[in-house]
């Protein structure tokens, strides 16, 4: 008996980073919209104001908008061999990443990180197929936003708020650099 385990050699690779949001930083604004659009709700139900209506959607909407920032338990971006993931918009291969850089957008004292992903094509272009998200996912907060890129392509370049998230931004950067040729 040699003492290893069979299964370990057929494990998937453990991912070179994998990150979640810091879960303090959803939490006002899901459970605050919570608690308020149920208040007002009730209040709406009690007195029969449309405008408590209004209200309790509004915050029962932001609550909704901003839910995936206290999960945890799901990676909002991962790098990985496969590529680089971001939830809510799926899997970028190597391949397709041309460059990036990482920039500090600062306010007063504040670090406010983003990566900024320059793609050799637009994104729906070079997904990978497995992984998209859902219809409801896509009406979400998300880190990530497409913009136009220096080329004058649409949707080739993807900007990442990196402030919200556990990692560092020099450890997703040191993760990056493992699988990026080049950097």
């Amino acid at each position: 008996m040699s003492g290893s385990d069979p299964f370990e050699e057929n494990a998937p690779p453990p991912a070179a980073l994998a990150t979640t949001y810091q879960r303090q930083a959803g939490e006002m604004m899901v459970y605050g919209g919570t608690f308020f659009g149920l208040f007002f709700l009730l209040g709406g139900f009690m007195s029969g104001t449309w405008g408590l209506f209004a209200l309790s959607a509004a915050m029962l909407g932001a609550a909704f908008y901003f839910y995936p920032m206290i999960r945890t338990e799901r990676a909002q971006l991962r790098v990985e061999s496969k590529g680089f993931y971001l939830d809510g918009l799926g899997w970028l291969p190597w391949t397709a990443i041309r460059d990036f850089r990482l920039y500090d957008r600062s306010v007063r004292t504040i670090r406010n990180a983003h990566l900024e992903l320059h793609l050799a094509a637009p994104a729906a272009d070079i997904l990978m197929p497995e992984d998209r998200p859902d219809s409801v996912r896509t009406m979400m907060a998300t880190v990530w936003s497409l913009k136009k890129g220096a080329d004058g392509v649409a949707n080739s370049k993807v900007v990442i708020k990196l402030e919200p998230l556990h990692a560092s931004p020099e450890e997703i950067l040191a993760a990056m650099r493992r699988y990026l040729p080049g950097t």
